[in-house]
């Protein structure tokens, strides 16, 4: 019923994965690999097959410092050095990741009018990973060469986990996504863009952050970096 993969395996999966799948939940930290690569290539092949295509993500909420807190203290305690993206864990990089996500998720939709995606903030921080896509689930931690679990989607742990993480997103803080198109987005966003969309979506920037903060999250969102490489 459940398989178990390491290393090298684990990015394959999750790309083949992707390569089909017309929806895709995710559990998980900040959702760095979701925008690195999951949330861009299947808005791609959606697009593509002129098709719909289901995201749910939930996230731990930026703008609650102490679930961002433990979160780089667990992160650290994995590896206290910079991890395959070339930057150590820190609270002021876990909330721009996570507010990285979010920026992600509104200019793909912008942009591709056919990506129901919901946004859950969570205040509290799992340790696991959970990418559910029609064929399979694949649940990892937080180092990208361990194990995984894959469980397919046949089988009824699927369906015990599909149950889960809507659950669990339902008590999530919900981003409302759809306000976005209040606040429109440039292919390549400027800085009072960024701004005005989370104010229009009622997440709210950390108190302090400069234009050069913005422009991190920015780049963060449009060109993250793929923690599995």
């Amino acid at each position: 019923m459940v398989r178990v993969i390491s290393g090298a395996e684990v990015a394959r999966v999750l790309a083949d994965a992707r390569r089909e799948t017309d929806r895709w939940f995710f559990k998980g930290g900040t959702g760095t690999y979701i925008r690195a690569k999951t949330l861009p290539e299947c808005v791609a092949a959606a697009r593509r097959e002129r098709r719909t295509l289901l995201f749910r993500i939930e996230i731990i909420d930026p703008t609650h410092v102490e679930v961002c807190e433990a979160y780089a203290r667990h992160r650290r305690s994995v590896s206290d050095g910079p991890d395959a993206t070339g930057e150590p864990w820190t609270l002021e990089r876990t909330r721009k990741e996570a507010y990285a996500t979010i920026l992600a998720a509104c200019w793909h939709k912008q942009r591709f009018g056919m990506l129901d995606i919901d946004i859950g903030l969570a205040r509290t921080m799992t340790t696991l990973r959970y990418d559910l896509a029609a064929s399979r689930v694949v649940v990892t931690r937080d180092d990208p060469r361990g194990e995984a679990l894959v469980v397919d989607s046949g089988k009824f742990y699927y369906g015990w986990v599909s149950a889960e993480l809507q659950t669990s997103l339902d008590q999530a803080r919900r981003v409302p996504v759809e306000q976005a198109r209040l606040a429109p987005l440039d292919d390549e966003p400027t800085v009072e863009e960024v701004r005005k969309l989370f104010e229009v979506i009622g997440v709210e920037l950390a108190s302090g952050y400069t234009d050069r903060d913005v422009i991190e999250i920015i780049r963060k969102a449009l060109r993250a970096k793929d923690p599995y490489e």
